[in-house]
């Protein structure tokens, strides 16, 4: 768009242009609230990410032995007090655990893709 009169570009007016000092603070806003976000996620995945082990060595094994013993006294030799269903969700639910866990990890982390060329 040009103005008639000068016949050069017309510069837009008001508080929304980026060379303002408003349009200025609020991309100086946005990169500081981006830089905290940024600051907090990488926090919060070092204490998921340091937590993991720990959480891996109870829940997998817990659920591991929690299936053998219900392959053993609920199946095979077939106990009739031994609560065979619910040790076997208990197993399960130790391992929908620990994946939930590894969900919750991944959405504060960010990968980086496999399909790209080096």
């Amino acid at each position: 768009m040009t103005d008639l009169q000068t016949g050069r570009a017309a510069r837009p007016q008001g508080s929304g242009f980026v060379g303002s000092p408003a349009g200025l603070a609020g991309r100086a806003l946005g990169w500081a609230v981006l830089a905290a976000w940024q600051v907090l996620r990488c926090a919060i995945c070092a204490i998921l990410v340091l937590g993991e082990p720990v959480i891996r060595a109870v829940l997998v094994p817990l659920a591991f032995l929690g299936f053998l013993l219900t392959m053993i006294f609920g199946f095979l030799i077939g106990d009739p007090r031994f609560p065979r269903w619910g040790m076997l969700a208990f197993s399960v639910g130790a391992l929908v655990l620990y994946w939930c866990y590894l969900g919750f990890m991944s959405l504060f982390m960010s990968l980086p893709s496999h399909d790209c060329e080096r």
